[in-house]
C-alpha cells in the first residue's frame, strides 16, 4: 500500500465517505480542509433524472457568476447617422460605420 501524505490523512479523518452532506455542510467542510496556496475550484454534479432525448425534458439554463466572467464587455454598433444617438443612449461603447469596418 502506498504511503499517504499528511494532507490526505487529514482529509480522510475529516470526511466520512459514506455520509451524504447537505450543500451548506459540504461547503463548510471544503473550507475547513483547504490547504493549498491557490484558489481551489469545486465541480458540482447533479442527477436530474431526465431523458435528454425527449424535447420536453431538455434542461437549459444559465447562471451569473458573483464577480462576472472576468472579461470586460464592449459593444460596437454599426449604424448610420440617424441611429447613432439611439445606440449611444442604449449603452454602446463604440458607434460608427465604415470607419470601424
Amino acid at each position: 500500500m502506498s504511503k499517504q501524505s499528511k494532507r490526505a490523512k487529514f482529509i480522510q479523518d475529516k470526511v466520512v465517505s459514506e455520509q451524504v452532506y447537505t450543500l451548506s455542510e459540504a461547503v463548510n467542510l471544503l473550507k475547513e480542509v483547504k490547504a493549498t496556496k491557490f484558489d481551489e475550484s469545486v465541480d458540482v454534479a447533479l442527477r436530474l433524472g431526465v431523458d435528454t432525448r425527449k424535447a420536453e425534458q431538455m434542461v437549459r439554463g444559465t447562471c451569473s457568476m458573483p464577480n462576472g466572467l472576468g472579461k470586460e464587455v464592449r459593444v460596437l454598433v454599426f449604424a448610420k447617422a440617424d441611429k447613432v444617438i439611439a445606440a449611444l443612449e442604449a449603452g454602446a461603447d463604440y458607434v460608427g460605420g465604415e470607419d470601424y469596418a
